[in-house]
């Protein structure tokens, strides 16, 4: 307990000297503390230092690539996490039917046109996890301007020091609401891809309750990174075996990347790709599968262009 009270003094201290910094008007200077923090939270959830040199868990690598991120930068993981930019990479390597259409896009939400939208529909931030929200009707359009612009104002780095979200730049987006049939949908199927590899499938939903993990044939595993969530019977989606060839494609040359996908009957559509999912929190062991080598390792420029 004393060890655990320490670390968690240690990554609170550190926390709040990076919030003294950034009041001050010193945001370089709180960015620089970001490895520090990691190293940190690492240490408040596993109980151990970071084995940097070694590691061997998923949580291990996740954290690893984290600090890589944040010690040199990585515009590739920048540009694939915008949920904008990376639209014209999926369509180049999938197609553009795999795509949800984007209504409107800025970043004023002042400017939201409300009069030329569907009844229902989706706003995003492009930037960051959890920045959404389901708009129905009656539009309370102040609620949603506030929320939307409570996203702009600050970046999703802060959340758990993950480098790569500092360099989007953030914006808005609109999209139609998407329908499964599934009453707390669209259903979320998430890829789990190493070396291009898809390897495992988590099923999540709309308000996060539903967390399930199968095989790629769709066999139930008995894997989480929650304390709490729902596990009822997930039907195999009638275009897995596409799903997981899309999978496979966007994951191309990455060493890891999750690939997020929706199944609308028949119809297929992307959701993102992320680099470092959950930002390390994780219990699973999944690092055999993953041959983690740094930074170095990211498919050349010209393979990305688009």
């Amino acid at each position: 307990m004393d060890q655990i009270t320490n670390a968690s003094e240690v990554l609170q201290a550190r926390l709040d000297h990076a919030a003294m910094l950034r009041e001050a008007g010193r945001e370089t200077e709180a960015i620089a503390c970001g490895p520090d923090i990691l190293h940190a939270y690492y240490q408040l959830e596993q109980g151990r230092v970071l084995p940097r040199a070694e590691p061997r868990n998923f949580t291990d690598k996740v954290y690893c690539r984290m600090l890589d991120t944040h010690e040199h930068g990585c515009p590739t993981y920048s540009r694939l996490s915008d949920k904008l930019a990376v639209r014209e990479w999926v369509a180049a390597r999938i197609g553009e039917r795999f795509l949800t259409p984007v209504l409107w896009s800025g970043d004023d939400p002042q400017e939201i046109p409300w009069a030329r939208l569907p009844e229902e529909f989706m706003l995003k931030c492009n930037e960051g996890s959890a920045k959404c929200m389901l708009v129905l009707p009656p539009h309370d359009r102040a609620a949603a301007q506030a929320l939307a612009a409570k996203w702009l104002a600050e970046s999703f780095y802060w959340m758990r020091r993950e480098f790569h979200y500092w360099d989007v730049p953030r914006r808005l987006l609109i999209e139609p609401r998407m329908e499964d049939g599934h009453p707390d949908g669209p259903l979320d199927y998430i890829f789990f891809c190493f070396d291009g590899v898809p390897r495992l499938v988590q099923i999540g939903s709309r308000s996060h309750t539903i967390h399930r993990f199968f095989t790629p044939q769709w066999e139930p595993i008995t894997l989480t990174y929650r304390k709490e969530y729902l596990t009822p019977p997930i039907a195999r989606p009638a275009p897995l075996e596409q799903m997981l060839e899309i999978a496979a494609t966007l994951s191309a040359g990455f060493d890891f990347v999750r690939v997020d996908l929706y199944c609308l009957g028949k119809d297929i559509r992307f959701g993102e790709l992320t680099f470092t999912p959950c930002a390390g929190i994780w219990d699973a062991r999944l690092g055999e599968w993953w041959r983690y080598a740094g930074l170095h390792c990211l498919p050349r420029t010209s393979a990305l262009a688009s």
